[in-house]
């Protein structure tokens, strides 16, 4: 048994190690990491009360004399697989719709580790608790190809000739260092109040690159330097700070109630970035380059959440947990989120558990202006969460946690069609590039957005030990 259950640590370490980008709906605010602890995962993203795992002192330091455990140390590593398809509505002759037809798709695949560690002293009914964490918040990483290609050819059933090559690589990540502090007092034979404290440190930074590519058939097509090809470099880096508080109550043996506040952080943003454009008809070559320095806000949230433990012939946990977001801090175009997570696990002696969770987590964006204006729909992203645990000693055990999410929405086109209007570079009246002289090539608005459906498969393991 213990043979098998070291095969299942080296293949999923193996897995990790082989696959190693996200939405770029978020890669300025970057897509939000939540609990890397597997069984946090599993149950949904829950864990402010958690006194079994210490991957829960990350989510709120009082979980740290939570524990009836004097000493801990956990590593989770993490990788999510992300599926981006970019839509346009297809229409018949009579303007009828017949279904979204896809121009692009991309799948990527993020990973990243955490730790964390704590020690804990007893004074009589007073308990003492200092924690160490480290961990990913926020990940800039993404990756998006698109061709652009005519279509001669396609009545033939062959393959048009290519035109373009878009691409968009992102790589980075906010990390955070933590210092953490917890006071547990016993109320009461099955009752104790926790208090916690976390100061972070943020640092990390993000590289960012854009580039359109003429293909080699439609340069011999134009010409030699008539086609110009465009370059955006960009680098940024983030520094700051993180303060939050929390508390875990144990009510009794059955309820246990447990919040966090986590303050607004304003960060420095340094930014460096490139631009290049290939001279072309009457236009000189485009070299700039800038740097500037603003704030990057990480909003203020707030966490509450409720685990009850009922009595009956399985020992089963159940969590139910709220956060409150403030966007607004950021900017007035921004509303406040109210996201939900909840999580059960049922477990027998001598089996393993079983967990099952969900969350619903919403968008950042507002409907409407105050101009009454639309701006974009709100985005709500469900997912889906399940996993279990394999002891592999009284003090050791691995925990896996896997999650599914998806969401649909709209967004503007990366590219703007007008730049591969050829008559632009060649000066002629008729295209080269497309065979369809009737066609007129504009960029698109919000009158006529892509349609994006993504999905996430993410899975999650983390080795824990306590004593």
């Amino acid at each position: 048994m213990i043979k098998k259950q070291f095969i299942l640590i080296y293949a999923l370490l193996l897995i990790a190690a082989t696959l190693s980008a996200w939405s770029l709906t978020d890669d300025y605010f970057g897509n939000r990491f939540g609990s890397l602890n597997a069984r946090s995962q599993a149950m949904g993203g829950t864990g402010l009360f958690e006194d079994t795992r210490v991957g829960g002192i990350a989510l709120n330091p009082a979980n740290i004399t939570l524990m009836e455990k004097w000493v801990g140390l956990e590593v989770a590593g993490f990788v999510n697989r992300n599926e981006d398809h970019r839509a346009l509505p297809l229409y018949n002759s009579f303007d009828n719709y017949i279904d979204d037809a896809v121009y692009a798709s991309s799948i990527n695949f993020n990973d990243d580790f955490a730790g964390a560690a704590f020690g804990a002293v007893k004074f009589g009914s007073a308990k003492l608790g200092l924690g160490l964490s480290y961990r990913p918040i926020l990940s800039f990483d993404s990756s998006y190809l698109e061709q652009i290609r005519n279509n001669r050819n396609t009545d033939n059933d062959t393959y048009p000739e290519l035109v373009a090559v878009n691409r968009i690589e992102n790589e980075g990540k906010l990390m955070q260092a933590s210092a953490l502090a917890s006071l547990g007092f016993r109320l009461g034979e099955y009752a104790d109040l926790n208090l916690g404290f976390e100061f972070g440190k943020l640092m990390g930074g993000s590289t960012s690159l854009k580039t359109i590519r003429w293909s080699q058939w439609a340069v011999e097509t134009v010409g030699e330097n008539v086609l110009p090809e465009y370059t955006y470099d960009g680098k940024v880096d983030l520094d700051g700070m993180l303060l939050k508080s929390g508390f875990a109550v144990r009510l009794n043996e059955r309820f246990g109630l447990a919040g966090t506040w986590q303050l607004k952080s304003t960060l420095d943003r340094a930014v460096d970035y490139s631009i290049h454009k290939d001279a072309y008809r009457g236009h000189a070559a485009i070299d700039s380059t800038a740097s500037f320095t603003e704030d990057f806000i990480l909003p203020s949230q707030f966490n509450i959440g409720l685990n009850y433990q009922p009595r009956n012939i399985m020992r089963t946990r159940f969590n139910l947990e709220a956060e409150w977001v403030r966007h607004s801090e950021i900017s007035s175009h921004y509303d406040d989120c109210l996201n939900f997570y909840t999580g059960v696990e049922h477990h027998v002696n001598n089996r393993l558990p079983l967990r099952l969770g969900f969350q619903a987590v919403n968008s950042y964006l507002r409907d409407v202006e105050d101009d009454g204006a639309i701006i974009v729909k709100k985005v709500l992203t469900p997912m889906i969460t399940g996993g279990s645990s394999i002891p592999l000693s009284d003090n050791l055990h691995l925990d896996l946690g896997l999650g599914y999410s998806w969401r649909e929405y709209e967004a503007l086109d990366l590219f703007g069609d007008t730049y591969y209007n050829d008559k632009q570079y060649t000066g002629l009246g008729s295209y080269k590039l497309w065979p369809n002289q009737h066609i007129v090539l504009s960029d698109r608005g919000w009158d006529n957005p892509d349609k994006v459906r993504e999905s996430n498969v993410s899975l999650s393991a983390s080795l824990g030990f306590t004593w």
